[in-house]
């Protein structure tokens, strides 16, 4: 499909922070004694443990910091938007942007809003921020748009194995070097359902089966009518990559078999090929983190840039989804920065640098990050964790943490400062 119109806004740059532990997901599959066939068909490998002195600000500022380091100072005074997308809010009033914006160090010129609509507000954030920019009077304007989560794993369920935590960081702005987005090529499809509620940090409301099923009928739904607004685009032919959010990678894989079988494309041949050709490089990181909720998308988005099958000027089809439910489908051109070494390595190297946990070392962290670490009054975190990983990686004493909760107020440091 040839481009509408001329490409100015979009991604520049993204960093991923991932956590510095993980465990096998089939070890744990096996430790619960859960069906290992249908484990397996989650085709997640790993997951992300996060610490009991890691939250969702702390991951925020982990996954922005390189970014702000690679623009340099004077290119941090361009921010002047910060958008974090999350569901692991830590305030009713406050937003989690603003300890970001401060311990980040951005300009007192750069406005910050939280987005909340469950794993949508990552790619919501993008979106807003590229229909933001334009009005700026400002040359060369950015906006940082972050989404992370940091939720609980809801521990001996099956949704323990597709729960991760992460954070993925976007520099937006003009003349973009790695995905430039096209307004008007977006469709959407969001409707009321009770899928998945948290009506406190401590409840975690889950229906898989109907979050399932919403995921599919919105695929069907965004991309209708996104074919609608872009003159009947054909699904086969309308985009070199198809990026999704990712709850775990077998989802993608049976809604993208829902999706062509509604086009009447119905061999399991034609369907494995597209999917091997077109999603599988999307899925190969959040195969390795799990869900990460409102940066999942943003992962996959990741995961095809690194994956030596993108190149400048393809296009790619990215559908975002949160329940509740909302979702988009939408189009964007691929970069000329695509395909270059990923900066320090990408977010290949973040996943590769956690510490894998074996089983009984897993259930002891997760135990101790059980405590909510918002809607509490006083909060210290277990420590032990920490102290035994600081030294296990390279540059872990540069990383932030929860420090501690005291009468509400929330205080974080450098790991060095803490081991």
């Amino acid at each position: 499909m040839k481009s509408r119109t001329a490409h100015r806004w979009g991604i520049d740059d993204l960093h991923a922070y991932c956590g510095i532990a993980c465990v096998d997901v089939q070890e744990t599959a096996a430790a619960r004694q859960f069906d290992a066939v249908r484990a397996a068909r989650l085709e997640v490998l790993r997951k992300t443990v996060a610490l009991p002195c890691e939250d969702a600000v702390s991951y925020a500022v982990n996954a922005a910091r390189p970014l702000l380091d690679r623009l340099g100072p004077d290119g941090t005074q361009d921010i002047e938007l910060l958008i974090v997308g999350t569901e692991s809010g830590v305030d009713y009033s406050k937003s989690l942007a603003s300890w970001v914006h401060a311990l980040l160090g951005l300009s007192r010129r750069c406005r910050f809003i939280e987005v909340k609509q469950a794993c949508y507000a990552g790619f919501a954030g993008i979106q807003f921020a590229t229909s933001q920019l334009p009005r700026s009077r400002r040359p060369g304007a950015r906006a940082l748009v972050i989404g992370v989560d940091v939720p609980p794993p809801i521990r001996h369920t099956f949704e323990e194995l597709s729960t991760g935590a992460g954070a993925v960081a976007a520099l937006v702005g003009p003349e973009p070097r790695l995905l430039a987005l096209e307004p008007g090529t977006s469709g959407y499809h969001c409707f009321d359902v009770s899928d998945l509620r948290v009506p406190s940090p401590a409840e975690h409301l889950l229906d898989p089966d109907a979050s399932l099923l919403s995921y599919v009928e919105c695929l069907k739904g965004a991309f209708r009518d996104y074919a609608e607004r872009c003159g009947g685009a054909d699904f086969m032919t309308a985009v070199d990559h198809l990026v999704f959010h990712t709850p775990f990678p077998g989802a993608v894989r049976g809604a993208h078999r829902a999706l062509l079988r509604s086009f009447g494309h119905r061999s399991p041949q034609v369907v494995a090929q597209d999917f091997d050709a077109r999603i599988e490089p999307s899925v190969r990181y959040p195969a390795l983190s799990a869900n990460l909720y409102a940066g999942t998308t943003l992962l996959a988005l990741m995961s095809l840039l690194e994956s030596g099958r993108a190149f400048p000027g393809q296009r790619v089809g990215i559908f975002s989804y949160g329940s509740g439910c909302a979702a988009e489908f939408c189009d964007a051109v691929l970069g000329p920065g695509t395909g270059e070494p990923a900066p320090e390595g990408g977010a290949h190297a973040v996943l590769e640098a956690r510490t894998l946990l074996d089983q009984a070392r897993y259930d002891k962290v997760a135990d101790a990050a059980q405590t909510p670490r918002s809607g509490v009054r006083d909060y210290t975190p277990d420590l032990t964790a920490l102290r035994e990983l600081a030294l296990a990686g390279t540059r872990r004493g540069e990383l932030l943490m929860l420090s501690g909760i005291h009468a509400h107020r929330r205080d974080y440091a450098m790991v060095k400062e803490l081991v």
